[in-house]
């Protein structure tokens, strides 16, 4: 496992890197939707097919539910990560979604699952 400091709307790696990509409390620091989105487009951009993206955050994840699913990922969940990771109370719980990247098939064979 490695640990990396970027920038999450450019991130400095290529296409399909990653198995598991995961953004624990951080995307909702961006104010903009626009930047929210380009943040997750950029996850799942350096995330290989067949790869897993994992999201939690406090505010914002039915966005990031949709953002996914725009983005062709599929087994996409959304559910609460539990009182542990309520902030200050239930009034600020967390959220986690998930998502699996499609791995690519041959033209005309639509797109296969892990």
């Amino acid at each position: 496992m490695e640990l990396h400091t970027a920038d999450m709307t450019r991130l400095p790696f290529e296409r399909d890197r990653f198995d598991v990509v995961v953004s624990s409390l951080a995307i909702h620091n961006l104010s903009d939707p626009t930047g929210r989105a380009s943040a997750i487009e950029e996850a799942v951009r350096v995330l290989r097919p067949g790869g897993r993206l994992v999201l939690a955050d406090i505010r914002n994840t039915r966005q990031y539910s949709a953002c996914v699913q725009r983005l062709g990922l599929h087994d996409i969940t959304r559910r609460g990560a539990g009182a542990r990771m309520w902030w200050s109370g239930p009034w600020m719980p967390t959220a986690v979604v998930t998502g699996t990247k499609p791995i690519r098939v041959a033209a005309g064979e639509g797109t296969a699952r892990p």
